[in-house]
């Protein structure tokens, strides 16, 4: 496995175009699902700075189908303690609060799904990383607890996902339990105090026009 997780991870690297990234990335997740030792073997490599290095490169990465792999392998890792610190170093949260950003270009379906996976798995990142109170911090000094707000109170900007909204819900209360300073009173009572599911079906039932 260990060998297997070396060559990807190098692949990622050294890729000379979008779809090798997507194929290399995509293996990379799905044996992260199952495999927390691969996640390990991932932090020592230097995964993390790869992955996210690569996010600046328009020739690897530059569809919400490459990025959402790569969320799903930091979400995968992030149950790891020493991920969060490999986190902040390589700006990981913001690329985390781009991802809770991202919208499709295109509308199609497929496009659209993959957006709705990118926020959902940044939120579950964010609520896995944010029990270390430096990585909460740096959520909140870029926004992130704004961001998850929104999601929340505004389906279209969830694509009115129950999955993104469950998702930003946690996230939230985690982030809120660290940093409650970063919260307004209407918005500790309605999408923290109460119970997940009570301001689940709030959030759910909420018009557009009323956010």
């Amino acid at each position: 496995m260990e060998e297997i997780v070396t060559a990807l991870i190098k692949l990622c690297q050294e890729a000379s175009s979008g779809e090798v990234f997507l194929l290399a990335s995509a293996a990379l997740a799905n044996i992260t699902f199952f495999d927390k030792m691969a996640c390990e073997v991932l932090l020592q490599l230097n995964a993390i700075r790869v992955l996210l290095e690569a996010c600046n490169d328009k020739q690897r990465v530059d569809t919400p189908y490459t990025r959402d792999q790569i969320v799903t392998i930091l979400a995968n890792m992030s149950v790891l303690e020493q991920c969060a610190s490999d986190i902040i170093q390589e700006n990981g949260v913001q690329f985390i609060m781009g991802m809770l950003s991202e919208k499709p270009r295109s509308g199609t379906p497929a496009e659209v799904a993959a957006c709705e996976r990118g926020q959902q798995k940044a939120a579950g990142t964010l609520a896995r990383l944010c029990r270390d109170p430096h990585v909460a911090q740096e959520a909140v000094r870029l926004s992130c607890m704004s961001r998850l707000i929104e999601l929340c109170r505004s389906p279209s900007e969830r694509n009115s996902s129950d999955a993104v909204l469950v998702a930003c819900l946690a996230a939230l209360r985690r982030l809120a339990g660290v940093c409650p300073e970063g919260l307004q009173d209407s918005d500790f009572q309605q999408l923290v105090q109460p119970r997940l599911v009570d301001s689940f079906l709030l959030c759910s039932n909420m018009e557009e026009s009323f956010v």
